[in-house]
């Protein structure tokens, strides 16, 4: 009897580590099955924490008409995505370089750089509607699991190594950053980006634009997308995966806003 107990309890303990290796603690439907020890609460501080880093490290651009334009068509986005349930926040940072980025549990950045090449709000949308993607998809924090494992995960959740958050925001575009996404996040972050842009009511076009204009950029200035090649590297098979997916919309369809973007647009560095 004592033997089967032991059998038994080494299945179940057997049972737990597979289940939290392969489903880990994602809460959404689109990432199941990959390892992730962070639960949604525990991802939203963390994002938290990272934010302030990224704050110091970064010059915020704090222009009231801008900020609350970028935060409306984000939180429009938000709303529709995968993950509504968490608050999102959405910045901009003065910097001529075109990026724009997620940190764990909702928190995006885009640059004044990328803001000043777009032609209106649907492509504006594009770009945060992707970085959304990131965010509902849960890919930073399956890197972050891959990279450290819980044990320090969960001590820089207890805030036991603060100084670590500032050495990941150090490396955040290195090629070993913790935002470093395989083709497979980017493509993913890609497909639901369409499909938020397009269920928030913009042109779903404007995610397969900013891919080409970013492609274009890169074949003519690379030195200003070195960043975001680091993290995003814009290639023509995202752009042909983008391609077939607008293609199942009706032609033509959503809301461009050219009129509105320009006139926010004006207001940049």
């Amino acid at each position: 009897m004592r033997s089967k107990m032991f059998v038994l309890a080494g299945m179940l303990l057997l049972l737990a580590v597979f289940t939290m290796v392969t489903g880990g603690c994602a809460t959404t439907g689109i990432n199941a099955g990959q390892m992730n020890f962070i639960s949604s609460a525990e991802e939203v501080t963390m994002g938290q924490d990272l934010s302030l880093e990224v704050e110091k490290e970064f010059e915020v651009y704090h222009d009231y008409e801008v900020a609350a334009y970028i935060d409306r068509v984000g939180q429009r986005l938000a709303r529709v995505s995968d993950r509504p349930d968490i608050r999102y926040s959405f910045k901009v940072i003065k910097k001529d370089e075109m990026n724009a980025f997620a940190l764990p549990g909702g928190y995006i950045y885009i640059y004044t750089g990328l803001l000043s090449e777009l032609d209106d709000e649907a492509q504006l949308a594009g770009v945060l509607a992707h970085e959304i993607g990131h965010v509902t998809a849960r890919h930073s924090t399956e890197r972050l699991s891959t990279m450290y494992g819980y044990q320090i995960l969960a001590g820089l959740i207890l805030g036991e190594n603060p100084n670590m958050w500032a050495e990941m925001v150090a490396n955040i575009f290195s090629t070993g950053g913790f935002l470093a996404y395989s083709r497979k996040n980017e493509f993913e972050a890609d497909k639901l980006g369409v499909w938020y842009s397009s269920s928030a009511g913009y042109d779903p076009a404007g995610v397969s634009e900013l891919l080409g204009k970013l492609h274009s950029m890169h074949e003519r200035q690379p030195g200003r997308l070195e960043e975001l090649l680091s993290t995003h590297p814009p290639t023509v098979d995202r752009i042909r995966q983008v391609d077939l997916i607008i293609g199942s919309f009706p032609v033509g369809t959503g809301e461009r806003n050219a009129a509105g973007y320009r006139a926010m647009k004006q207001r940049l560095p």
